[in-house]
């Protein structure tokens, strides 16, 4: 998996970013079950005392900070709302994004076929930033009923992210930000300097793994043969280790 030129580079490391589903946490649970592993949420714990972390995902805020409390830093619900400390950053054209909102919400919830689905409304502060489509729990979908949700809400400018084999769809309004946009505007508020590691396993992870030092893929059952611009790749179930080697390598710069 690692070699030692690769362990040395490491130490580099000023900040580690990174996704959240499929990466520290498993797809293929209920989203109230949803957390990191123990294993992986302590060696990140460890890790945050040495440098500072930031997730960066498409669910929102209230649902990441529980779980991912050795992070100093949240870019949710697709780069809308950054919480750093006490302050909060949030996208100023996403208030007129609302009405739209409120009419999809109604369509999906009017669909029988639909019924049974998770519909999740991510919020930002008072505003719907987002909606999750999830069937994790249901275990399929209608996928003629879905394409025309996703045909509904592209038609109304809406943003719709679908992951290869994963149960779940995104859907956020047409402003342009992705995950590399939260990797910059994380980097300036944290005021990090040098290099950042960012681990990822989705299509949706390609512009903040095109723009930090060291992209890491997490590979799992869901992502096999996506290609990725990675620097390496980790499997699911090695991951607690590749955690371990940065923190050694991370600790050796400090002794």
């Amino acid at each position: 998996m690692l070699n030692n030129s690769k362990i040395d580079l490491f130490r580099n490391v000023s900040a580690l970013f990174t996704d959240y589903d499929g990466t520290i946490a498993p797809i293929d649970v209920a989203r109230q079950l949803s957390k990191p592993p123990v294993a992986i949420y302590e060696k990140l714990n460890e890790i945050s005392k040495y440098i500072p972390i930031a997730v960066i995902s498409t669910k929102d805020c209230d649902f990441l900070i529980p779980r991912t409390d050795f992070a100093r830093a949240w870019s949710c619900t697709n780069g809308l709302e950054i919480r750093i400390g006490g302050s909060h950053h949030i996208h100023e054209d996403l208030p007129k994004w609302q009405d739209k909102f409120e009419s999809l919400i109604n369509a999906i919830n009017s669909i029988n076929e639909l019924k049974g689905i998770y519909l999740e409304v991510k919020r930002v502060g008072n505003l719907i930033g987002g909606l999750g489509i999830d069937w994790r729990t249901k275990g399929s979908i209608n996928m003629k009923v879905l394409n025309q949700i996703i045909k509904s809400a592209s038609e109304s400018g809406f943003k719709v992210i679908k992951y290869r084999g994963h149960p779940f769809i995104d859907i956020y309004p047409g402003i342009q930000i992705d995950k590399g946009y939260a990797v910059m505007r994380l980097r300036e508020l944290m005021g990090i300097k040098g290099p950042i590691m960012y681990m990822g396993d989705s299509e949706n992870d390609i512009p903040a793994m095109r723009i930090v030092e060291y992209p890491i893929g997490i590979r799992h059952r869901y992502n096999e043969g996506l290609d990725l611009p990675v620097l390496l790749w980790v499997h699911e179930n090695e991951l607690p280790i590749f955690l371990d080697y940065l923190l050694t390598a991370l600790k050796s710069k400090v002794h």
